[in-house]
């Protein structure tokens, strides 16, 4: 398992691809709605991914912290 300052340093890393990952062209493409997944567009549910991402992400930084903070 990682250390604290690792596991945080990976899940900032992490947070930073992710809100990278929110403006290119896999989840912005000009024009094209299609595929749609469950009558949403691409766009709509590769953000609703994206945002599923942060939230596992910041539970996981949570959890680190509490245990950094309980270690000190």
């Amino acid at each position: 398992m990682l250390t604290p300052p690792k596991a945080w340093r990976t899940c900032c890393v992490l947070a930073v691809l992710l809100a990278t990952l929110t403006f290119t062209p896999i989840v912005l493409v000009p024009d094209e709605i299609e595929p749609i997944l469950m009558g949403m567009p691409r766009t709509l549910w590769l953000g609703m991914l994206i945002s599923f991402g942060f939230f596992l992400l910041t539970l996981w930084g949570a959890f680190i912290l509490t245990r950094q903070n309980e270690s000190d």
